[in-house]
């Protein structure tokens, strides 16, 4: 649980650093793919699911959508308008506040303590810890890319390479798939160098290269054809076409720029 904890701290900290001095005209870029959203938007987004998880955390709310419903005002794009009067300094102020008191309570829970997300659905808190690091990283992608920036990837990447070779079940059958007993191979190059890797290395369908790439095409900010991944097999194929990291509906990947 202080492994993934830290990761969030480090990750939440350099999040921070990217929009800290942006001035209020770069809060309002818009977000390539991501259209209507903007930089402000994202962060927003963060800071309100960051205060949702500290009132489930705290038993003072029960479901996640009913307190988005009630308080974020959020309209057809998922976007919390609630919060559109304030400032892009006042929202990373907010931001500040709310993971301030996430990292506080992730601390003093159980790794393994239940916490209502989704309905019908409660994660363990250290899953929770996980899943908001992944989805902080997710929105950073986003930043990244309005301000024209190379994403920063670090050694903590991990948790979202764990999640994208966990949810995989998931990702096909919100896709129409059923699940195959066909072997899968995944082996990743961290930034370090070191290689991450689940599944067979024998198999005949498999997935290589670099980690970056990969969680990229996980979190559905790349398309895999545009990638140097390795990808193999009939199965490699439609696993790197549905990846998905996170929960709801089937998300398209964007649109290949090269087909192969």
């Amino acid at each position: 649980m202080k492994e993934i904890l830290n990761d969030l701290i480090a990750e939440q900290s350099q999040v921070d650093t990217l929009v800290a001095d942006l001035t209020e005209e770069q809060w309002l870029m818009p977000l390539p793919g991501c259209e209507p959203w903007n930089i402000k938007d994202a962060i927003i987004h963060i800071a309100f699911y960051d205060y949702a998880a500290n009132k489930l955390m705290a038993g003072e709310a029960e479901d996640l959508v009913q307190l988005a419903d009630a308080e974020s005002g959020q309209d057809e794009y998922y976007r919390a308008t609630a919060f559109w009067h304030l400032t892009g300094a006042q929202v990373l102020q907010w931001w500040r506040e709310e993971r301030t008191k996430l990292d506080y309570a992730f601390l003093h829970k159980n790794p393994k303590d239940r916490i209502p997300w989704a309905p019908g659905l409660p994660m363990s808190a250290k899953s929770l810890c996980s899943a908001r690091l992944m989805e902080l990283w997710v929105h950073s992608v986003d930043i990244y890319d309005a301000l024209g920036l190379d994403v920063v990837v670090r050694e903590r990447i991990t948790s979202t390479l764990f999640l994208s070779w966990q949810a995989r079940p998931f990702a096909y059958r919100i896709n129409g798939y059923e699940m195959p007993d066909t072997p899968m191979y995944l082996e990743l190059t961290l930034p370090s160098g070191a290689l991450w890797t689940k599944g067979d290395p024998a198999a005949e369908n498999y997935i290589k290269g670099s980690a970056k790439e990969w969680a990229l095409v996980a979190v559905r900010r790349r398309n895999w054809m545009d990638t140097d991944l390795e990808v193999v097999g009939d199965e490699a194929r439609r696993y790197a076409s549905v990846v998905q990291t996170y929960a709801g509906a089937a998300d398209p990947a964007p649109e290949a720029k090269r087909i192969r």
